[in-house]
């Protein structure tokens, strides 16, 4: 699945101009019932309701439960996803607190759930927002290869995948309140010590 996002992002459609006030009150919508009813309990007429708006509104804006849910859940506006300092030790705590807030969190693991949970034919979409924090991150993996700063050959798609494990067993396993700061340093540092090898 991280390979084909990887290799399969389309550009954003054109379209009208789409409020944001109306995008922020529906994102807001989806997050609030997905934490109160899960993903299965979740419908585009729940959604509406709560955010004072209709059905059609959300359907011109995502046209599936699984787009909406994907944006509202693992959007990127305004998140430092990937700093690029160019600071590898900063960059790979910035990538493992962004998976953690996001892959961690009540809302993430209720969506990562049901999308799970969809039928196959149902979880083809190129244009999500997990594919755009993907890329970004696969670009400054290869970036810290070419600079020497992380081992040759090494395979960028599993380092990605080894930022959301860890932060969706823990926080499954143990709460968020013992997944903290101090944890994001030690797998951030224990990731480094397997990447750099030589290189480091």
């Amino acid at each position: 699945m991280v390979t084909e996002l990887l290799d399969h992002v389309d550009p954003p459609r054109a379209g009208r101009p789409r409020d944001p006030r109306l995008d922020e009150a529906i994102v807001a919508a989806t997050l609030s019932l997905l934490e109160e009813r899960g993903y299965a309990g979740l419908s585009f007429a729940a959604v509406a309701a709560r955010a004072g708006t209709t059905k059609p509104a959300i359907y011109r804006r995502w046209p599936s439960k699984r787009d909406l849910v994907l944006e509202a859940v693992f959007r990127t506006q305004g998140d430092d996803v990937v700093a690029n300092t160019g600071d590898l030790d900063a960059d790979m705590r910035t990538m493992v607190r962004w998976s953690l807030e996001k892959l961690g969190s009540p809302v993430g693991r209720a969506a990562l759930a049901g999308l799970l949970a969809e039928p196959p034919s149902q979880s083809g979409a190129r244009t999500d927002q997990l594919a755009v924090v993907w890329r970004r991150m696969d670009e400054r993996f290869r970036q810290a290869i070419d600079r020497g700063e992380i081992r040759e050959g090494l395979d960028t798609t599993s380092l990605i995948v080894m930022h959301a494990g860890p932060a969706m067993l823990a926080t499954a396993l143990y709460g968020e309140s013992a997944v903290d700061d101090g944890w994001v340093e030690r797998i951030a540092g224990m990731i480094l010590d397997g990447v750099r090898g030589a290189a480091g």
